[in-house]
This record gives C-alpha cells, sequence and structure tokens, in this order.
C-alpha cells in the first residue's frame, strides 16, 4: 500500500489515470440523462387556493382577530373534509371511474397557506389535462361541500385551478448534472482505491522516497528486437546456433 495520502500525491494520481474519472463521468452522466428522459414518467401540477371565513359576514364588517384565529384553525378542518370518501367520491364521478378514491387521495395535497386562513390545493399527475380537471372539480364543488358539512361561514374561491403543460418533474438538467456530479466522485474514488492497492514499485525515485535510504544501483530493462537484444546500454547480436 502507498505511503500516506496528501493532496499533491491525489492529484498526481488523477492525472496519471485521468481516462478512469473522464470515462466514468461521462458514463454516469448519460445514464442520468437517458433514465430522466425514458423511465421517468413526467409529473404535472396544479393549484388553487379557497378563502375561509368562520362566519357569514358583510362586506363592509370588519373581520375581528377572534374570527381570524377560528378561520386558521377550520382551515385544516376543511382540508380534511375535502379529503373524505363523500367529496372524493364525487369528483371521481366526473372522471367515470379513471382514478379511484385512493388514487385522488394520493394525488391531492391541502395545507394552510403560511398559516393563513387560505386553503391551498395542488394536484400532482402524469396526466396534465386530468390534473387541471381535477382541480377545476376540486374547485367546483369545495364550497357547497364545505358549507353543507360545517353548516356554517363561507368560502370563497382566491385563485382557480391554474393550468400548465409544462411538468414539474423530472428536472433532467438537473438530473444529469448531478449523475455527471457522482461520475465525477466515483472516477475519483475508484483512481484512489486502484493507486492505494497498486504495490508496485515504478521507478527508483519511489524506492528513495518510501523507504528513506539511498538506491546503490538499478537493473536495466532487457528488451529483444528480432535477433538483437538490448542490455540496458549496449546492444548484442544474438547468433542462431544449427
Amino acid at each position: 500500500m502507498n505511503e500516506q495520502l496528501n493532496i499533491i500525491n491525489i492529484i498526481d494520481m488523477l492525472l496519471r489515470r485521468w481516462t478512469i474519472v473522464f470515462l466514468t463521468t461521462i458514463l454516469v452522466g448519460v445514464f442520468s440523462f437517458v433514465y430522466s428522459e425514458v423511465f421517468m414518467a413526467p409529473v404535472y401540477s396544479s393549484s388553487a387556493s379557497l378563502y375561509v371565513n368562520s362566519e357569514r359576514q358583510k362586506s363592509n364588517e370588519d373581520i375581528s382577530q377572534a374570527t381570524q384565529n377560528a378561520s386558521r384553525q377550520l382551515v385544516m378542518t376543511y382540508a380534511e373534509i375535502l379529503q373524505a370518501r363523500t367529496f372524493l367520491t364525487t369528483i371521481a364521478d366526473e372522471f367515470d371511474g379513471k382514478y379511484t378514491v385512493n388514487q385522488l387521495r394520493s394525488m391531492i395535497t391541502m395545507d394552510a397557506l403560511n398559516e393563513t386562513e387560505i386553503l391551498s390545493i395542488t394536484v400532482k399527475g402524469n396526466d396534465a389535462d386530468d390534473v387541471y380537471k381535477i382541480t377545476k372539480s376540486i374547485v367546483k364543488y369545495a364550497p357547497d361541500e364545505l358549507i353543507r358539512v360545517v353548516e356554517a361561514g363561507s368560502v370563497k374561491v382566491l385563485d382557480d385551478a391554474s393550468e400548465t403543460k409544462t411538468p414539474i418533474s423530472p428536472n433532467i438538467r438537473r438530473n444529469t448534472f448531478i449523475g455527471v456530479f457522482i461520475g465525477l466522485i466515483l472516477g475519483a474514488f475508484i483512481v484512489i482505491i486502484l493507486e492505494l492497492f497498486d504495490t508496485r514499485i515504478k521507478s527508483g525515485d519511489e524506492i528513495s522516497q518510501r523507504y528513506k535510504e539511498p538506491l546503490l544501483g538499478e537493473i536495466p530493462s532487457l528488451q529483444a528486437h528480432g535477433n538483437v537484444s538490448s542490455y540496458g546500454y549496449g546492444k548484442t547480436k544474438l547468433e542462431r546456433k544449427e
């Protein structure tokens, strides 16, 4: 195993085996791109928002702090009502059984927007048109359903369903960049592992550096070319004996 690593040693390793790092980076980056482009289904999103009031009030009436607090508390209750089986069955009927109640529930997210009395609705799915239509249906039926169940307060549509043709995921550019980065780190790791477990001595200088002892001599390389052999510093012609 080689001597203790430092920054200079690591840089030297990477430069000597740069092809491993380069190929690993390219391969992982290409794999990430192809996987994101071909195998990952696009996900689309549509959103809407409702304004929740705990009491029915006239437009010129001031809303008290107590009323605002009660409205915020009702938001999460309203979210549970809109994800109940009764309401989701109404939405499912709009699609003639294409989606089950459980599928719709997994696609829909509802939450209080920044802890206010605004109910934020988000629908995500693999079909852009269906995602928009589901959100539209929720906005259409939600006010009457909430008033029917709670029997108090009011619900107003603040933002209607948004329609988009651009998927929110996968982010192919980001995934490819992450793949390139992982490939770079993986290639560097492979090079370091190969170098650490490479016990071969490649030069006389490496012996001197490793063992801190002077080098007394070095055996020259022996190469044969046809009928001429090279012995370090000179050549001798080999004669064939019959």
